[in-house]
């Protein structure tokens, strides 16, 4: 991984010097202590109350758009234009190869507020060798979200406690699926393949390698998350709404919650936002309870500091006074971004009833699923791999492919990448 990291550094390093000239500054802002961020990374209120509170230091705020990881390693391999401080996002552990461009925050205290956060969390934005590289953001719980006025219309439990006990299981929520979509046809109950495969994998307490990077990303807790996707296509559950990204996919998702065609679906906190933005006219039909299967997270950014930062001891104070746990709770308000640490889980502000959710007290649920996560190692390859993974679904799901062939082709391509980056 270092090797093939290093060599796109290296590429991307002499294209930015060529455009900037042996003379560009170090820091994107000299003088100033910059942050790069993306929209709705974070709450733009509290960073308004941080440049305020921080003028002393001209702390300097910058949006940067979803490109921010590319701008980030083109940054620091040219050796040029790098910010003080940046947000990661959930890959982080792609950065590890390169710690050595990033300061270990444990230096600079930030030991000292290890357990007002959750431990998996904590675990996440640390390197194998003990340095916090990123100190957390946010989080992704998993729930299932689901059409309180549909399945009462239907006659089927409707209330969140009710709903979690029917579908306490994978099993039984297709079964519960099947039995709904019967009573309202031409309704489904299941986004699509992926989503079943990646929300089982977001269970499990291993993922693709292990500690010792032995990959093990063909054993059974892989083959069982495979095999149910298939399952929920093979019964005609899923609604084949496939995210490619594409606007034309996005809009097609959006109609689906407008229009009732998709009765629920296991996703992240995150997607609350999206789901109130694009299906407005719902509001108050929506209820959330405990995914099927269990706990699982999905996502989640961390912040960091890099080698070049001009001041760290400040960037620290800026960075861990932004994520203190009080303002955890207006990130969430502001930008949909659910708390990693508890202690904003009974923040007011948290536990106000939402409308959108018939004024359910939707953090009693996230929070819950948050603190149940189940620790895992995750390795630099691991969104590469699920991703070859869920594009071979994709290809059964959309286009017929042989399941098996499927499988084995995925295995095949994780093979050749992980042999090309020195794992195997």
């Amino acid at each position: 991984m270092a090797v093939d990291r290093r060599g796109f550094l290296a590429g991307a390093g002499a294209c930015l010097l060529a455009l900037a000239g042996c003379t560009s500054p170090q820091t994107t802002s000299p003088g100033r202590l910059t942050l790069w961020y993306w929209t709705r990374g974070l709450s733009d209120k509290v960073l308004d109350e941080a440049k305020t509170r921080f003028a002393d230091a001209k702390f300097n705020p910058a949006n940067v758009g979803h490109n921010l990881r590319h701008r980030l390693l083109a940054a620091i391999s040219g050796n040029a234009y790098i910010p003080d401080i940046t947000m990661l996002n959930d890959d982080i552990a792609g950065y590890f190869e390169d710690a050595d461009q990033f300061i270990d925050l444990n230096t600079l205290g930030a030991d000292r507020l290890k357990d007002q956060y959750l431990p998996w969390k904590w675990q996440a934005g640390t390197t194998p060798d003990g340095k916090l590289l990123g100190f957390p953001i946010d989080t992704g719980p998993a729930a299932l979200f689901y059409r309180h006025d549909l399945f009462a219309q239907a006659g089927f439990p409707s209330e969140p406690d009710d709903v979690a006990r029917a579908v306490s299981t994978w099993d039984q929520y297709f079964d519960f699926s099947a039995e709904i979509q019967k009573a309202l046809p031409g309704r489904y109950m299941i986004t699509d393949a992926k989503t079943v495969f990646t929300y089982s994998m977001a269970q499990e307490p291993q993922k693709y390698l292990d500690r010792q990077h032995k990959y093990i990303g063909d054993q059974a807790h892989v083959q069982l998350a495979w095999d149910r996707a298939l399952t929920a296509v093979r019964k005609g559950l899923t609604a084949g709404l496939v995210d490619t990204g594409s606007e034309s996919g996005s809009v097609d998702r959006h109609a689906a919650w407008n229009n009732g065609k998709e009765l629920s679906l296991v996703n992240a906190s995150w997607i609350t936002g999206e789901i109130k933005e694009s299906a407005a006219r719902t509001a108050g039909a929506w209820r959330i309870c405990r995914s099927p299967g269990g706990a699982g997270n999905q996502g989640g950014s961390f912040m960091a500091l890099t080698r070049y930062c001009a001041d760290p001891q400040t960037a620290f104070e800026i960075t861990s006074w932004i994520l203190n746990p009080a303002n955890q709770a207006r990130h969430y308000v502001d930008a949909g971004l659910f708390p990693s640490a508890p202690a904003a889980f009974d923040d007011p502000l948290m536990r106000e009833p939402d409308p959108f959710f018939g004024g359910q007290v939707t953090v009693d649920v996230f929070g819950q699923a948050a603190k149940e996560v189940k620790p895992a190692y995750f390795s630099p390859q691991d969104i590469d791999i699920s991703n070859i993974l869920t594009d071979e679904l994709v290809n059964v799901e959309s286009a017929g492919k042989d399941p098996g062939q499927a499988w084995r082709d995925a295995q095949n391509s994780v093979n050749r990448l992980l042999r090309r980056r020195g794992v195997l």
